[in-house]
């Protein structure tokens, strides 16, 4: 049991992206105020679905390795409103970039629309790391998952070792 425990520390320890994962949070949070939206607009504010579904990034500015959220609005099967769901690193601090002009979106009737964002990430306080954030909207149940894939070394910071 021991033996496992340890495999499973070294194996993460590792490859710091492989427990990689992101928050997903309601929208009444400071992250998600309008004042953090920016330009330019058209890249930064996607729409979907006849503009039912809405990729909106946000920059809180700090920290600067991690000020950048993204900001989805979506339907709600109940909701005349609908919903909002913010996403953002796994430790609820942002990305260390966001790729919004080269966001793609792919719909499947099965799953919805599934969203692709490339991302970066510091990982550890040193290496800058890339990914795809993936996030998926079913319109009709309100759901909305989310993974990073493919994560990728990008440089470091520090002293570059």
């Amino acid at each position: 049991m021991r033996l496992l425990a340890l495999l499973a520390v070294l194996l993460a320890g590792a490859h710091p992206w492989a427990a990689a994962a992101q928050t997903m949070r309601d929208c009444d949070r400071f992250e998600a105020n309008a004042r953090n939206t920016f330009g330019p607009y058209e890249q930064t504010i996607r729409e979907f679905a006849n503009g039912a579904i809405r990729v909106i990034a946000l920059d809180v500015g700090e920290p600067a390795a991690g000020g950048f959220h993204v900001m989805l609005t979506h339907p709600a099967p109940d909701d005349p409103y609908g919903l909002c769901t913010l996403v953002s690193d796994e430790t609820g601090l942002g990305f260390s970039g966001l790729d919004m002009a080269a966001l793609t979106a792919v719909y499947d009737p099965a799953r919805g629309l599934t969203i692709s964002l490339p991302v970066q990430r510091l990982i550890g306080g040193e290496t800058l790391v890339s990914a795809t954030l993936n996030l998926t909207v079913n319109q009709a149940t309100g759901r909305v998952t989310a993974d990073l894939q493919s994560p990728l070394e990008v440089g470091q910071t520090g002293d570059g070792k």
